[in-house]
């Protein structure tokens, strides 16, 4: 038992201390806490789900007739039998039709950050995403104003349910190259008379 005492004893000097942990972690607030986002730089998830169709239809007809006459028989108080009647007619007539036809469907998660609180609570949010997939970069770009309220538990928000929000969604790369009018016809379009 003497040998085996120094040993212990060797053991438990080399041996490291034991930490004890809590399962309340001192960031996170109570188990009360909302952890929803509520001040500046705290992070919201915005679910875009957003549906537009517009269809626009113009016509327009012109049309404009005028007949005009004129006589002249004394001009300074000369008279001059040749100086008689003059008629000017001229007429105008102008068709178009337009028509627009567009329908867009937008789905996306987009990780949005505070950016100010208003005076009445409301949060003014902001948040971007890039996609880039086979040389084709794709940003979708979020911003609007959030009640708190309408925050979800799992600090989610509709798109529907942000006011003032701005939804911008834009493409670079090859396919977006392609679909791009050519220089020539963009110069083409600026002189276009018809």
């Amino acid at each position: 038992m003497q040998r085996i005492a120094p040993i212990l004893i060797l053991l438990v000097l080399l041996a490291a201390p034991a930490r004890a942990a809590s399962l309340w972690s001192q960031g996170n607030g109570s188990l009360f806490t909302d952890l929803r986002a509520a001040r500046v730089g705290d992070v919201v998830t915005v679910l875009v789900t957003e549906n537009s169709k517009s269809d626009r239809r113009a016509e327009t007809n012109l049309k404009k007739e005028s007949d005009n006459s004129l006589g002249v028989s004394n001009i300074f108080g000369t008279t001059n039998p040749k100086w008689g009647q003059f008629s000017f007619e001229g007429s105008n007539e102008q068709k178009s039709n337009g028509n627009i036809t567009r329908s867009d469907v937008v789905t996306a998660r987009i990780p949005a950050r505070v950016k100010r609180v208003l005076d009445n609570g409301y949060l003014v949010i902001e948040g971007r995403r890039a996609i880039v997939v086979n040389d084709e970069n794709q940003v979708l770009a979020f911003s609007g104003v959030v009640r708190p309220v309408d925050i979800a538990a799992d600090n989610s928000v509709l798109s529907t349910q942000v006011a003032d929000a701005e939804i911008t969604m834009v493409g670079r790369g090859v396919l977006g190259e392609k679909q791009r009018p050519g220089i020539l016809n963009r110069i083409f379009d600026i002189f276009r008379i018809f």
